[in-house]
């Protein structure tokens, strides 16, 4: 999307006045008008439901209004208007996953959410299609997961949906129909509610694609078809997959799916953080545990992998979602507070004496800051700070400039003058040889130890040669 249209819509739609109890409409971008509903309490969710080809009528409204009354903040959007608009960039493909989750973004900033929750995709008919697209399309942990009603593999747009993380797509009718394939990478669930009786999708062929899908599930409704007419024959099953969704986060998934949880039984820390824990899976007394902080696209599956790939050499991780802890403002001397408070917590809780700090993007911005307001106490257990792809200037708060790309106007924090600062820490900065090069000269220039790996942002997805040259310097820092 015109990062310049989002930002003028973002200026207006922030100065605009607050949500209203029950629904509202407003302009964002692409998206045009989107009708957005409000339970009377405290969101326990956000939704973001795609209409079918009808557009946002009354068939999806009704839909909503039930996930509204399960205490989730829904935003409607007209699927047609969508397509329209977007036929105007000049792109080879398109990457909605991207434009939903800045809409989320920028509404969770006007809702003054007190932690950015991830979206819940739900969709009917063609958005019920538009919505797995978005799914297999987005890094992990980008999307709670999607409700589909009504799916059907095939979508008509002028432009094949790109690949993102995990989509594949072929070609029915050239610049008019494609047909998204079925994947193995999808990392949040899919469920499908889907009529026996629906002649538009067919539910045997639906029930084939579905069959066998990772994270897919299809729940069959009798005498249910196309267009959901008779609510009683099909509510029920709607508000029950929406829950399964809501009460199964990516981080709580990886957690079920590592047996060393079980047998470790750890103790959760005794105040709220949004923390991943990955045990390590060879025991090494010598080696420290290591706290990473996330980019600020939260815990997605590059922080994951990386943090996988450092518990396969025996350095247990912390994990941090910096987009759920930064949504709103923080204090570097309150970051390391309650860094300082989870370190401790979990080095009793692995028996371990030592820790090293690293953050990925804008966490290896902040992580300078952080071990600079440790106290001494604790700067002696630390045996290393490692920061991957760090900007010249850090902030402690999510801003929806960020979000685009552009910078914000608040980066107060000198990144390099902070580091020169922790030094004796065994400070290693690390980027990608196929990063902006000016970036990493500022660092070199500072005489900051600096190790390139191959590749751009994301070190060509390589998590155990990142993993592998950590471990390197962890070993030197303990000598």
């Amino acid at each position: 999307m015109n990062k310049i249209v989002w930002v003028i819509l973002v200026i207006t739609f922030l100065g605009s006045s607050a949500f209203a109890s029950e629904s509202d409409t407003i302009k964002v971008g692409a998206f045009g008008k989107v009708t957005i509903y409000s339970p009377r309490e405290t969101p326990k969710a956000v939704v973001l439901f795609v209409s079918g080809d009808g557009g946002w009528n009354s068939g999806v409204v009704e839909m909503a209004k039930n996930i509204v009354n399960q205490g989730a903040f829904v935003a409607g959007i007209d699927i047609q208007h969508y397509f329209k608009e977007i036929k105007k960039e000049k792109t080879k493909c398109y990457y909605p996953a991207g434009d939903f989750e800045e809409l989320s973004m920028i509404l969770q900033k006007k809702l003054k959410m007190k932690q950015y929750l991830k979206p819940i995709l739900v969709g009917y008919s063609s958005g019920a299609t538009l919505v797995y697209g978005m799914l297999a399309q987005a890094p992990a942990n980008t999307f709670s997961g999607a409700l589909a009603l009504g799916f059907c593999p095939d979508i008509e747009t002028d432009k094949i949906l790109c690949d993102g993380s995990g989509l594949t797509s072929h070609v029915l009718k050239e610049g008019k129909a494609y047909y998204l394939d079925k994947t193995e990478k999808l990392t949040a669930p899919f469920i499908v509610l889907q009529g026996t009786t629906d002649q538009v999708c067919n539910y045997a062929d639906t029930k084939k694609y579905m069959d066998g899908l990772k994270q897919g599930k299809i729940i069959s409704l009798s005498k249910v078809g196309h267009g959901f007419s008779v609510t009683k024959n099909w509510l029920p099953q709607f508000i029950g997959a929406y829950k399964e969704i809501l009460n199964l986060s990516y981080t709580k998934q990886k957690s079920e799916q590592n047996p060393l949880f079980k047998e470790q039984h750890l103790t959760p820390l005794p105040f709220e953080m949004p923390l991943t824990l990955i045990p390590a899976k060879k025991k090494d007394e010598d080696l420290p545990i290591a706290f990473l902080i996330s980019g600020d696209g939260g815990w997605t599956s590059f922080d994951q992998s990386v943090g996988e790939a450092l518990a396969e050499k025996g350095i247990a991780v912390v994990g941090l979602d910096a987009q759920k802890y930064f949504w709103n403002a923080k204090t570097p001397q309150k970051t390391s507070n309650s860094i300082s408070k989870a370190v401790e917590h979990y080095l009793q809780q692995w028996n371990k004496k030592t820790f090293i700090l690293a953050g990925y993007s804008f966490g290896a911005s902040v992580v300078p800051f952080v071990a600079a307001n440790f106290t001494e106490t604790l700067k002696e257990k630390l045996k290393g700070v490692y920061s991957l792809s760090p900007d010249i200037k850090a902030d402690f708060e999510i801003h929806i400039a960020d979000m685009l790309s552009m910078g914000s106007s608040d980066d107060n924090y000198n990144v390099i003058a902070e580091m020169k600062k922790i030094k004796p820490y065994d400070l290693v900065c690390y980027f990608g040889n196929e990063e902006d090069p000016e970036t990493r000269k500022r660092f070199s220039e500072s005489e900051i130890k600096i190790i390139e790996l191959p590749g751009s942002h994301h070190y060509n997805n390589d998590y155990n040669k990142i993993a592998e040259s950590i471990l390197k310097e962890v070993i030197l820092s303990l000598r």
